[in-house]
């Protein structure tokens, strides 16, 4: 059987943290340091009494595998939001991820995605400044976006038992998955109608806001990881 660690599943190479403001958070994130000599078991996971198995997305999404995650059936032509935590508590892990704010932190995935692809390109462009001004209108814009729609599709928890040997110590984590989607071409009409609220002057401007839109739709799955 696959062993299941803390996944940092990031789609566009940064880390978010997921917040709840009636959930102290080191309640929850008490992580075992990991020596040389440690063993690991899973021990518990949903579904569990009464005969189930893990399923292989949780597999996927414990391996960072966002293409078998995005490949599922029922997410064709769907946007993926995949939401991760780990901590000691199931019931406050629980309610950790599935109280926050999935749509904000959704725009907030946005906009830190458009600068994490776009802000360094438009260094060598002869209208560089103008561009670069015009491309934080758009940051800001998806950042504001109101994107509704998401509906929670899939959720898995697992109970891992970490023993160990070097500091004789045994701790077990719960590690909490869930799946959140909406239809691909929604989700367009809305980033569509939030990024229309910027208007574009020139045409390195329209470009610009044509190709944000562009790939921020093809890139089919945004991940909030707490740490």
């Amino acid at each position: 059987m696959k062993t299941l660690v803390k996944s940092i599943f990031i789609v566009v190479g940064l880390v978010f943290l997921m917040g709840c403001a009636s959930t102290p958070k080191s309640e929850m994130q008490e992580t075992p340091a990991v020596s040389k000599r440690v063993e690991r078991e899973m021990i518990d996971w949903k579904s569990a009494s009464i005969g189930g198995e893990i399923p292989e997305w949780a597999y996927a999404a414990a391996d960072n595998d966002q293409v078998a995650l995005s490949a599922l059936p029922q997410f064709e032509g769907k946007l993926i939001f995949f939401a991760e935590d780990q901590g000691k508590n199931l019931d406050l892990l629980k309610s950790w991820v599935n109280n926050f704010n999935v749509q904000a932190a959704l725009s907030r995935q946005l906009s830190n995605y458009v600068i994490a692809k776009f802000g360094g390109e438009q260094s060598g462009d002869k209208n560089s400044e103008e561009v670069q001004m015009y491309l934080n209108e758009l940051v800001s814009a998806c950042s504001k976006a109101e994107i509704n729609g998401l509906s929670k599709e899939l959720d898995f928890w697992v109970k891992t038992r970490y023993a160990d040997k070097d500091m004789d110590t045994i701790n077990d984590i719960y590690q909490y998955f869930v799946v959140y989607a909406m239809d691909k071409e929604d989700f367009r009409l809305q980033l569509d109608r939030a990024l229309g609220k910027v208007e574009a002057k020139t045409q390195s401007q329209k470009e610009l806001k044509e190709n944000v839109l562009n790939a921020v739709v093809e890139a089919t799955i945004f991940a909030e990881t707490a740490n």
